[in-house]
């Protein structure tokens, strides 16, 4: 029944130091051991809550005192990182970015970022390798992954629930009385920060009922990110139906984002009996103290599939310093440093990562999460993405809240945002 096990980070970090993590950072010798120029790296990212992102960037500044990491965060939500970013990296005023890993295609085709080869020495889960390569230029990346994220189904059990429950959505909800409002999603947009969450809950209930809605990258037939979207209407309707009909019963407690789907899942007297949301979510309600937590009462399951999400880390096209923000790539997506964040419950990249028999200990729900990243379907590689994102979020929110029919013009501006 438990997910939960005792164990200490500070040891566990010890560990990854001790077997050669730190070793590694050292690079600022150039060829022939003279000593490099001091310089500054300027990465712009989005907020880390975790401090996982921080504890790396301090591990490699102490090290590297010749190339140093400045962060420069961005606090606002999804939206606004990659706004901020476009203008960042136009004006040269960075010299890496952590990008959401829909964003990688537009900065891409806008000539923002530099191709960079392999990085970290690590075996990358497929769906990552996928959406970070270069088309039809083999070993070539435009980002290399830094963290994963995909979508997981929370549990509470109890005395007299304590079997795992179905991970395919409709089939849950179907279990739910009318009126308990016990499961709770990021399905109610209320700002533009939070409009991705509600687009990656739209399309994992979509998949789960009907798959053709959004086909695997790689399958045949569907080589362009606009045929791998379903233009079928009648489809799509099918599709959410289930979803609508959830909300519309009660069984459903729609929140804005994914703070919020905490907060009443993580209450002490919360009746929600099942929450999805993304692994980290599991860590911040162990250093919350929830007591259901502590008693091994929550349950982290994959979906039957879930949406591909996480960040990449990107040299800006221009930057001065393009082999030393490559060292910095290569050691921030390395194993050791991909352990580290696991153990602050980040997903990792790297297969090794899950395959660590301390973490695997400690953390009994990483398997999980590797299934479930292995599983999961990436979003459409695009640098029309955010358009697309825009158009279902438009039409599905008032599908689902204000009872109008998905219209032709749904399928017909997903194609034209995917063109």
């Amino acid at each position: 029944m438990s997910d939960q096990a005792p164990y200490s980070r500070r040891s566990f970090l010890s560990g990854v130091i001790a077997t050669g993590t730190l070793a590694a950072v050292a690079t600022y010798a150039a060829p022939g051991g003279r000593l490099q120029s001091r310089v500054e790296l300027r990465l712009s990212t989005g907020g880390d809550p975790t401090g996982a992102r921080d504890l790396l960037v301090s591990m490699w500044n102490e090290t590297n005192p010749q190339t140093i990491v400045r962060v420069d965060p961005i606090d606002s939500g999804s939206g606004d990182e990659r706004r901020i970013m476009l203008e960042k990296a136009a004006a040269g005023e960075a010299d890496l970015l952590n990008l959401d890993i829909v964003d990688v295609p537009e900065f891409a085709t806008k000539g923002l970022i530099e191709k960079i080869p392999p990085t970290g020495g690590r075996q990358l889960i497929t769906p990552l390798d996928q959406v970070s390569r270069v088309p039809d230029e083999p070993g070539v990346y435009w980002a290399a992954p830094f963290n994963t994220d995909v979508g997981m189904l929370f549990t509470r059990l109890d005395d007299d629930f304590t079997e795992p429950p179905s991970r395919r959505l409709p089939d849950l909800l179907a279990t739910i009385p009318d009126g308990t409002q016990q499961f709770v999603g990021q399905l109610r947009p209320n700002v533009s920060a939070f409009y991705e969450a509600f687009v990656v809950n739209v399309l994992e209930h979509a998949v789960a009922e009907r798959p053709a809605v959004l086909k695997p990258l790689g399958t045949p037939g569907a080589e362009r990110p606009a045929d791998r979207i379903s233009t079928d209407l009648a489809l799509w309707k099918a599709a959410l139906q289930p979803l609508k009909d959830a909300i519309d019963a009660g069984k459903v407690l729609t929140s804005g984002g994914e703070p919020e789907s905490l907060e009443v899942f993580g209450a002490a007297d919360s009746t929600i009996r099942y929450m999805r949301s993304w692994p980290v979510e599991y860590r911040k309600l162990q250093l919350a103290g929830n007591r259901d937590v502590a008693t091994g009462r929550i349950r982290v399951d994959p979906l039957s599939q879930g949406i591909l999400g996480g960040q990449s880390l990107a040299v800006v096209a221009g930057s001065r310093y393009v082999d030393r923000a490559l060292a910095f790539i290569s050691f921030a997506t390395s194993e050791g440093a991909q352990k580290i964040l696991a153990s602050h419950g980040i997903a990792p990249t790297a297969i090794g990562a899950y395959n660590d028999p301390n973490l695997r200990a400690s953390i009994p729900h990483l398997v999980r999460v590797r299934e479930a990243v292995e599983n999961s379907l990436p979003r459409p590689v695009h640098p029309g993405y955010r358009r697309f994102s825009d158009v279902v979020k438009d039409h599905v929110e008032r599908f689902l809240y204000e009872d109008q029919d998905l219209s032709p013009q749904f399928t017909t501006d997903m194609a034209s945002a995917l063109a």
